[in-house]
């Protein structure tokens, strides 16, 4: 069994592309040296996007 590191608090949530808000599950500033900068992984919550023709 592996040992628990610790347990944080998730980053701040930030927009990916024109506006889709996503969180990181993995905070790179305070836990970088454990994670493998290749493994990314966001969490996009249920949003309804009404639509439009803008491009």
């Amino acid at each position: 069994m592996k040992n628990l590191i610790g347990i944080y608090t998730s980053p701040r949530a930030h927009w990916v592309g024109d506006g889709f808000p996503v969180r990181t599950l993995f905070s790179y500033d305070t836990m970088g040296q454990h994670i493998s900068p290749f493994l990314l992984l966001d969490h996009a919550g249920p949003a309804h996007f009404t639509p439009t023709s803008e491009r």
